[in-house]
C-alpha cells in the first residue's frame, strides 16, 4: 500500500484567496522557555488544501461537523484537465465517473504555487461542465487550483451548482500526477468544527487499497 500526500503545507504567508485573511502561526511557547511547543494557527477554514461544505454558499448546507466521515472517503478518479474542463471533456470518463466517489480534477496549476500566476488564469470547469458532474452519485470533485470559479467571480455559479447536488469540494490539491488515473483511495478528512462551512484537510490518495 502506497499513500500519496496531495496536500500543500499550512505555513505563515502561504497562498490564500485574493481578499482572504493572511495565514500566520504564532509559536505561543517553545521548548527551551517552557519545556513544550505550542502554535497557534491563525487562519480562515478555507486555507491551503481544504474542502468547501454546502454551508459555505447555503443556509442550510451540510456542514463539518454534522457530516459523517464516510462522506470524505471513497474510489478517486484523475482526469487530465490541462487543456480546459468541459463536457465533452468529462464524457470521455463517463464510465470511469459512474464508479467513483471522487473525481479530481488535473489542471497542472499547482506548478504555480506561491507565485502570482496561480491566482489567475487557472482551468475552471464551465457550467455545462459542471452540470454534467451532478448527474453522478459523486460524493466529492476535487482541483489542483485556488478556485472552482474564477478569481474575478461575483456569483460563484460553479461552487453553487456543484455544492447544491450535495457535493464535498475539494481546492488546492497538489500532487495529482503522482496519482494512478484511477485504482485508489482518495481521503480528505476534514476538522470537526461546529457549522464549519469548509476546513484544512490531509488530503492523500492511497494506492494499493483493497476498498
Amino acid at each position: 500500500m502506497q499513500v500519496i500526500d496531495l496536500t500543500h503545507t499550512l505555513e505563515t504567508g502561504m497562498p490564500v484567496f485574493p481578499g482572504s485573511e493572511p495565514a500566520s502561526l504564532i509559536k505561543l511557547t517553545d521548548f527551551e522557555s517552557a519545556g513544550y511547543n505550542e502554535t497557534l494557527l491563525h487562519l480562515s477554514a478555507h486555507t491551503g488544501t481544504h474542502i468547501d461544505c454546502g454551508r459555505h454558499f447555503f443556509r442550510d448546507g451540510f456542514d463539518t461537523a454534522g457530516t459523517p466521515p464516510a462522506r470524505f472517503i471513497g474510489k478517486g478518479l484523475v482526469i487530465d484537465c490541462r487543456q480546459g474542463i468541459t463536457k465533452s471533456r468529462l464524457q470521455l470518463y463517463e464510465k470511469k465517473i459512474e464508479n467513483s466517489g471522487f473525481v479530481l480534477l488535473f489542471t497542472g496549476w499547482s506548478r504555480f504555487w506561491g507565485r502570482n500566476e496561480y491566482m489567475k488564469g487557472f482551468p475552471v470547469p464551465d457550467l455545462e461542465a459542471a452540470r454534467y458532474l451532478t448527474r453522478f452519485k459523486l460524493r466529492g470533485i476535487g482541483t489542483d487550483a485556488i478556485s472552482f470559479d474564477p478569481v474575478e467571480t461575483h456569483d460563484y455559479m460553479v461552487h453553487k451548482i456543484l455544492l447544491a447536488a450535495g457535493m464535498v469540494l475539494i481546492e488546492n490539491l497538489v500532487g495529482l500526477e503522482d496519482l494512478p488515473v484511477e485504482g485508489f483511495l482518495f481521503c480528505c478528512f476534514p476538522l470537526k468544527i461546529a457549522g464549519g462551512d469548509g476546513s484544512p484537510v490531509r488530503a492523500v490518495g492511497i494506492v494499493g487499497s483493497r476498498e
